[in-house]
């Protein structure tokens, strides 16, 4: 899969994003005609597994965005999405550029768009955000596993998923 050359905006990938989870209804929906539909970009292929799919690009020279298919097994038609924000400095970068469409807007779109909400808990606490409605799921994660009660959090990953 290769990156898109111009810089896009967290908010502007989120809000893409956003719009391809509201059109979902099951895992035919989840096929890379339907996402190049929904968010306008352009869906790459793994030349070795054509069920390997996706696409990313720059935020900034420190963060990209990938949206890619997570097969369950080479050669299945996946069932899942992985959306991240991804450190291309491996050090921490600044999570400004991130940020500009943090935890509360995915949240806030997602409610809107009739999902149900509800933390899952785990040994450090809250370990990331459910978010579902009918047969499709979100998997929200935060940059540092930051609490969206105590403050702006930052998404890192969204893990979005076809139950049917």
């Amino acid at each position: 899969m290769t990156a898109a050359d111009t810089p896009m905006t967290a908010e502007d990938i989120g809000r893409r994003v956003i719009k391809l989870i509201d059109s979902l209804h099951s895992a035919k929906d989840l096929a890379p005609d339907h996402i190049e539909r929904q968010t306008g970009i352009k869906v790459e292929f793994n030349e070795s597994d054509r069920t390997k799919y996706g696409f990313g690009g720059p935020v900034t020279d420190e963060w990209f965005y990938n949206l890619v298919s997570l097969p369950e097994k080479p050669g299945q038609t996946p069932t899942s999405l992985l959306f991240s924000f991804d450190d291309q400095t491996h050090n921490n970068a600044d999570t400004a550029p991130i940020c500009s469409f943090d935890f509360a807007d995915y949240s806030s779109a997602l409610k809107a768009a009739g999902f149900d909400f509800k933390p899952m808990h785990g040994s450090r606490g809250v370990d990331a955000w459910y978010f579902s409605r009918g047969d499709i799921g979100v998997l929200a994660y935060t940059h540092g596993n930051q609490d969206p009660e105590e403050g702006q959090a930052c998404v890192s990953k969204l893990i979005i998923s076809a139950y049917a």
